[in-house]
């Protein structure tokens, strides 16, 4: 240990490894920050390589489910006309189809908790000093698919909510 900057040493130390064996080279010499930061730097690189296509997997996500609720609310149009004219309230309508969302949330989230536990074995290597099935990590990803799945499903279940009961009747 040195107190201030570790490569002052530098000429000292050259010199005195020199004294004792002339044939020693000493070069490159660098300081163990220097070293640990340097082999962290592609681990990094591909953490942040990962996080990017993990965000591209969500959007990904949300739009897929946008566009699975919104065709399954145009094929269920009848459907939502007949609940209308019983009574059904708006409310009710966007509870029935946010429900739906859930559901494939829930088997989305299933899914990706057995693959991060599967993947783990593999990314294990990249992480540094973190458990590798940390449950905050977790909780906080299937918190945050959940929120975005409820997302992708307002916009068609507010869109179903205020179908006319007549007109989809008729159609």
């Amino acid at each position: 240990r040195t107190e201030g900057d570790p490569l002052r040493y530098t000429n000292a130390i050259r010199a005195q490894i020199q004294a004792i064996d002339r044939d020693q080279a000493v070069s490159d010499v660098r300081t163990l920050d220097d070293l640990k930061d340097a082999d962290a730097g592609q681990n990094r690189l591909i953490l942040a390589l990962l996080g990017f296509f993990a965000a591209i997997a969500l959007v990904l996500a949300l739009t897929g489910i946008y566009g699975v609720i919104s065709y399954s609310v145009l094929q269920r149009t009848a459907e939502v006309g007949i609940r209308r004219a019983l009574g059904a309230q708006n409310l009710d309508i966007v509870r029935w189809v946010l429900m739906e969302c859930l559901g494939l949330a829930i088997a989305g989230i299933g899914g990706g908790v057995a693959g991060a536990v599967t993947l783990m074995r593999f990314l294990k290597s990249l992480l540094f000093e973190t458990n590798p099935l940390d449950p905050a990590t977790l909780a906080f990803v299937a918190l945050l698919f959940f929120g975005v799945s409820l997302a992708a499903g307002y916009l068609p279940a507010r869109r179903a909510a205020r179908i006319d009961p007549l007109s989809a009747l008729r159609a």
